[in-house]
């Protein structure tokens, strides 16, 4: 699968305006999106939960500023984004989590079970997990989260122009890694029917 062939987690049908009133509708268009852009760059996806909860926790108690912003999914984005940066450091000094191919493997799989998503996507996601931290932020809020490359830098805290830079380095280093998965596949489907 190509990187732009990646579907939206949940589609965004209220853009630009966010048009609704209470939380509750608000929670239940954003949670899917949320988790699964966490899920996209996350050293583990046992965080991504927490962290989309504790996001929405916030944003509940900043609900009637919330309703003033033009896109309050872009604020939500921002802070769950931030708060998987800080406790992966964390949990990097304390040694938390590994980061090798297979316990990334192993951490989509046992998602993919539960999440027909996560299971159509799993290939680009676990390349995205093997980009640089800046190249999977902008992917997943580029394209996974669908916000335009101008929002995505501000929502990651830099310029457009830096966004594009990142988008287009990341978009050929997935290019080479999905291309390189179809290739291995192939092989061992070769070598299969060759036994």
């Amino acid at each position: 699968m190509s990187l732009l062939e990646a579907p939206d987690p949940v589609p965004h049908e209220y853009r630009p305006r966010l048009e609704t009133a209470s939380f509750e509708d608000f929670y239940i268009q954003q949670w899917p999106w949320l988790v699964r852009c966490l899920i996209a760059q996350a050293g583990d996806s046992r965080w991504a939960e927490d962290i989309a909860q504790d996001t929405m926790l916030d944003a509940r108690e900043k609900w009637d500023q919330l309703l003033t912003y033009d896109r309050p999914d872009r604020w939500l984005l921002k802070v769950a984004i931030r708060r998987l940066r800080r406790m992966e450091r964390k949990g990097r000094l304390g040694c938390l989590f590994s980061e090798d191919d297979g316990s990334v493997a192993a951490d989509l799989a046992a998602l993919a079970v539960s999440d027909a998503w996560i299971d159509r996507n799993l290939d680009l996601l676990a390349a995205i997990r093997t980009l640089p931290r800046r190249q999977a932020e902008v992917v997943v809020v580029h394209c996974i989260a669908d916000f335009t490359l101008a929002e995505t830098g501000q929502i990651l805290g830099f310029s457009e122009a830096a966004a594009k830079t990142h988008m287009q380095r990341a978009r050929r280093r997935l290019q080479e890694l999905l291309e390189t998965g179809q290739e291995d596949e192939e092989n061992l489907l070769s070598e299969g029917q060759q036994e």
